[in-house]
């Protein structure tokens, strides 16, 4: 966890950051854009420590994505002042958060406040050191949804163990977690779709290949992932950490009925969508020639796109999920960008079109049963093309 030092301020007025903060020779940087080195990033150092006291915290440039991967014979390159700005605020309001949760606990009489996902925080300093985090006497219960493939799952509140939830390695799967979490791991997963309910905390998406997410939630953070699709109602900048490629993100695109109440339970303010403002922090490993090319000395790490309204579609969840609600969510609580809410009406008013040119052809009854038909025979060709024959015979198994 991020702490301040206590002789923080004496150490300020003795380090020189002042004067660099204003573009001289040994600051931050010149020009327009203020940068900061190496050496003078692990001055901050002083001020700030991760990792608990006792056992001496760890280096500041371990902890952060930015020079992770330096290599000692090719000496990093500057970074933008302003990504470590937004960086520390990251870390320090989720570390303020963690200890008012302490505090909470304490007053409430909980033994044991710990959590495995604790903040987002550990999520950069993970990143950085390429390790999952190991905290000691972690006795909390979790659920986890592992090794699932080619099947759909559904996890409602009453089969939730905890306050987190770890779906591990699941593969070409349809995965709905609707319930009110704190805490959610995505890990190893490809080819699958993941519906989570309302996340109070944190997401963390890691090591994924083609995997379509759908969260409510106050703040993801999303590393080393290729091909992935996020519909996104976050109440912070997504993070997006390490090496990835060809991500895309777009508007919360669903509902269930117990949705309201679930984000209610956990604290989500659905005024506020933040899907479309990635925050991207470090750059991509320079031992990896496929996206690290030799004679490039550090690369910014690829950020995410917009999916094109036009490929922007509701996702629909089966009315009989999500269980009974005094005043049951009937619609997006997320309200959608202008650009997409007219590529959906344009949708809708083709729709509307064909099934009007249906009624007004005055088919004979014969005629009609072989539309009929036609139309069944073409939508079940698109149910085994797509896959959702078997999402459906799973369903129907429930």
């Amino acid at each position: 966890m991020l702490k301040l030092r206590e002789d923080g301020k004496d150490v300020h007025e003795s380090s020189g950051l002042d004067e660099d903060a204003h573009g001289g020779h040994n600051g931050l940087g010149v020009g327009e854009q203020p940068v900061l080195t190496l050496e003078r990033f692990e001055r901050l150092g002083f001020l700030i420590q991760f990792g608990e006291k006792e056992c001496g915290g760890m280096p500041l440039s371990q902890a952060a994505p930015f020079f992770a991967n330096s290599d000692p014979d090719m000496p990093a390159a500057p970074v933008p002042a302003a990504q470590v700005h937004d960086w520390i605020l990251q870390n320090i309001a989720a570390s303020l958060e963690h200890i008012t949760e302490k505090q909470y606990a304490k007053e409430n009489g909980a033994s044991n406040v710990a959590d495995v996902d604790v903040t987002m925080a550990e999520a950069c300093a993970n990143q950085g050191r390429g390790q999952s985090t190991s905290l000691a006497g972690i006795t909390r219960s979790q659920t986890f949804v592992e090794g699932i493939s080619k099947v759909s799952v559904l996890k409602q509140a009453c089969d939730i163990k905890g306050n987190s939830v770890k779906v591990l390695n699941c593969h070409d799967s349809v995965i709905y977690i609707l319930a009110p979490l704190r805490y959610a791991t995505i890990y190893g997963c490809s080819d699958a779709t993941i519906v989570l309910g309302a996340i109070g905390k944190a997401v963390r998406v890691e090591h994924c290949e083609r995997v379509q997410v759908i969260a409510a939630a106050r703040r993801i953070c999303i590393a080393n992932c290729r091909e992935c699709v996020f519909f996104l109602g976050v109440n912070q900048r997504p993070l997006i950490l390490g090496d990835n490629h060809k991500l895309q993100v777009a508007p919360y695109n669903t509902f269930y009925s117990q949705l309201n109440e679930h984000m209610t339970q956990v604290g989500l303010n659905t005024a506020i969508n933040r899907w479309n403002e990635s925050l991207v922090l470090g750059v991509v490993d320079p031992h990896d020639s496929l996206s690290h090319p030799a004679g490039v000395s550090d690369v910014q790490a690829e950020s995410a796109a917009c999916l094109d309204p036009d490929q922007f579609t509701d996702f629909l969840i089966p009315s009989w999920f999500g269980g009974e609600s005094a005043q049951p969510t009937k619609d997006n609580p997320f309200q959608l960008p202008e650009i997409y809410m007219t590529s959906q009406r344009r949708r809708h008013l083709v729709l509307d079109d064909i099934q009007r040119a249906i009624r007004d052809a005055h088919l004979e009854e014969n005629r009609k049963r072989e539309l009929a038909s036609a139309l069944h025979v073409h939508f079940k060709d698109w149910l085994y093309a797509s896959g959702n024959i078997r999402q459906l015979y799973c369903l129907q198994g429930d």
